[in-house]
């Protein structure tokens, strides 16, 4: 399924955070030209890229549920599926991901 990317979009403006993975959809906050001048963009997306493997492996209900309980008993930052999306922005781009990324952001 090809994942679909909203720009400046209410809900993770609402949430205060950079953007949110609604499978299929990345909801970010800002708009796609704000976005290419950012540094910390490629770690975002690759965030959220992290949530979107992480509902491929596990099927959509089962991660939001999941996502959901992990963060009412441990809280956001201590919610695990956050804690691995965290520890893994910051490595190198799949050949999937950086040709998203490419598309959204150019090279």
């Amino acid at each position: 399924m090809n994942i679909r990317r909203v720009y400046n979009n209410w809900i993770p403006q609402l949430l205060k955070v950079g953007a949110i993975t609604l499978y299929p959809f990345i909801l970010y906050s800002r708009s796609q030209a704000a976005l290419s001048r950012e540094d910390y963009t490629r770690n975002l997306f690759k965030h959220e890229y992290i949530h979107i493997e992480q509902v491929r492996k596990m099927g959509w209900f089962t991660f939001y549920f999941l996502w959901i309980v992990e963060n009412v008993r441990n809280g956001y930052e201590n919610n695990k599926y956050e804690v691995e999306a965290y520890s893994r922005q910051s490595e190198p781009f799949t050949d999937e991901e950086q040709k998203a990324y490419d598309e959204d952001f150019g090279s």
